[in-house]
């Protein structure tokens, strides 16, 4: 993604890409996870403490990141309880090799006051705080630099605040178009099969159904993916256990809601092909918009969109023309 320039002074992108090891502060001593809260606040008066302490992070015998307690509540804990039963076990951290934005990208979408940063093997490193957003970037330059590093992260809060109706039309209108031409595609494909729809109603009246649970499964998978994508670079491990867990998820969706689908042909309409062609399109669409819902926000993520305005409409559109390509094609093979 390119960066927007402007008569004032704009960010380099070099600056932006530099790795975050250049900007590391070593950070209050960390905690063991054996230590009583009394034996903690004593080991961080005996070693001092830095100007800005917002948390304290916790690691095992190895160094590796466990945790993190927050200073008010390690204050205000009883001094008898272990660190391991007061700290916060979700943590969120940075990889050693995450980039300046990164960094400022985990700053604005999670308000987090300071991010620890851990080696590949989860070793605590070093943490990197609010200042950083604040002292290095916004020094970059003068007039529109904020506006600037907010584009180059992908969020630009004018456009989103203040936009004019004709502004706010050009920036959402695109995405929609992605809608609008994957529902053309969709009528035209029905129109080309409309000699196998009218040899069989059922299948016309049940196609609505069909797309509407490929609809609602794609937009499950989106919105679950996007709250989970990962602040760093995107790696083959989490995109290999993330497509294996929805894998698995919508095969069993597909197969519940296909034997229900095709069961209610089978008993109403008593037409076995036409419930068979149904049901099996149901678990095949069902499937593939779960991976569709997993894939588009990744791969938006990667070229460096934002997988929250732009995700939407084409995961609904692809999993609308996979859904009436799987449905008819299937009907035209069972049926003739």
């Amino acid at each position: 993604m390119s960066l927007p320039s402007s008569s004032g002074s704009d960010i380099p992108k070099e600056h932006l890409n530099r790795p975050i090891n250049e900007f590391l502060r070593p950070g209050p001593p960390p905690l063991q996870l054996d230590q009583t809260v009394g034996l903690a606040l004593e080991a961080i008066r005996a070693t001092g403490l830095e100007e800005r302490i917002f948390y304290f992070y916790v690691v095992d015998g190895e160094g590796r990141l466990s945790g993190v307690v927050p200073a008010r509540k390690l204050l205000t804990e009883p001094l008898e309880s272990l660190i391991s039963e007061v700290m916060m076990k979700r943590v969120l951290s940075l990889p050693e090799s995450a980039t300046l934005m990164e960094a400022c990208e985990c700053f604005i979408l999670h308000k987090f006051l300071a991010i620890p940063v851990v080696d590949s093997g989860k070793r605590l490193r070093g943490i990197i705080d609010v200042g950083l957003f604040t002292d290095e970037v916004m020094e970059l330059g003068e007039g529109n630099s904020t506006d600037q590093l907010f584009q180059s992260i992908g969020i630009h809060v004018q456009e989103v605040l203040h936009a004019s109706p004709w502004k706010a039309f050009g920036i959402r209108f695109p995405w929609l178009a992605a809608t609008v031409s994957g529902g053309v595609l969709c009528a035209m494909m029905a129109g080309a099969f409309a000699a196998t729809l009218q040899q069989r109603v059922v299948l016309a009246v049940f196609m609505a159904l069909v797309l509407g649970l490929g609809e609602a499964v794609a937009a499950q998978s989106l919105a679950l993916t996007v709250q989970s994508l990962p602040q760093s670079r995107i790696r083959w491990k989490w995109l290999r256990v993330k497509l294996r867990r929805e894998g698995v998820t919508t095969v069993l969706l597909g197969l519940l809601s296909g034997f229900a689908v095709a069961l209610m042909v089978g008993l109403f309409w008593r037409d076995l092909l036409s419930a068979i062609v149904i049901g099996g399109s149901v678990l095949i669409s069902v499937c593939m918009a779960g991976l569709i819902g997993v894939l588009v926000p990744t791969l938006l993520r990667l070229v460096h969109w934002d997988p929250k305005i732009a995700a939407g409409p084409i995961t609904l559109a692809a999993a609308d023309l996979f859904t009436v390509s799987c449905y008819l094609i299937t009907a035209r093979l069972v049926l003739g």
